[in-house]
């Protein structure tokens, strides 16, 4: 149970584990102790934080089906509209989504991600790559170039994907030019959608890109009670 609480990025208290379970400081202190021994957590004073492990590069998270990916990328299809100016972050999830979009003549694509570019532009419609260093955990431009070439477009509105949602700490990446460029891109849009698995939701990644106040939906596999606390926050959620 402790280790799972870690594995979605809990921070773990002493007290609260003894009031919890009913068992001594000790006891609780030899669980936190056998934990760190396996790398899961680090003991600080009072309790214990959870060792955050990034994801896997993009190149190898491709590999294989994902269906509650392309449940969200078809739940999150109804969202766009011809003629939207839309961005498009990296990931597996919105490289999906850009996978099944219909062409959109009147539209406009802007995207930091290369794989996005190529797939939204073979179907037709205008597309506008942002440039920079790429990144091998999202698959996208990061830098200072690409946040300016972001933050100089006004968009209906923004896709992205997450590598943790939680509702205390917000949406969150491993890498931090990859926060940096998802943060730009809410900037610059009049709305925010986040699309990501049930696997994500609870997670706290290394840093903050905002906080859920900050983001107008979220589209998930995930059940109701795994997102009630971020729908308390006053982020919607819509249920692949």
């Amino acid at each position: 149970m402790l280790e799972d609480r870690v594995a979605r990025g809990l921070s773990l208290s002493l007290t609260a584990l003894v009031a919890e379970f009913g068992i001594s400081a000790d006891t609780a202190r030899r669980d936190l102790l056998a934990l760190e021994a396996r790398g899961v957590l680090r003991r600080v004073r009072g309790g214990a934080l959870p060792v955050a492990r990034p994801a896997a590069p993009m190149a190898s998270r491709m590999q294989g089906a994902d269906d509650a990916a392309e449940a969200i990328a078809a739940a999150a299809l109804a969202l766009v509209e011809d003629g939207m100016v839309l961005m498009l972050d990296g990931g597996t999830t919105v490289l999906r989504l850009a996978r099944v979009l219909p062409p959109l003549p009147r539209g406009l694509i802007v995207t930091p991600s290369p794989a996005v570019a190529i797939t939204t532009m073979g179907a037709g419609t205008p597309t506008y790559l942002v440039g920079g260093r790429l990144s091998p955990f999202g698959g996208i431009a990061v830098g200072r170039t690409a946040e300016q070439a972001v933050e100089a477009v006004a968009a209906d509105l923004a896709l992205l994907g997450a590598c943790g949602l939680d509702a205390g700490f917000g949406l969150s990446a491993d890498d931090a030019d990859e926060a940096a460029v998802k943060a730009a891109m809410i900037g610059a849009s009049a709305r925010t959608v986040v699309l990501t698995g049930a696997a994500k939701i609870g997670r706290r990644a290394r840093h903050r890109v905002v906080a859920c106040e900050a983001l107008d939906l979220l589209v998930t596999d995930a059940s109701a009670g795994q997102t009630a606390a971020i729908e308390e926050s006053g982020l919607e959620v819509r249920h692949a």
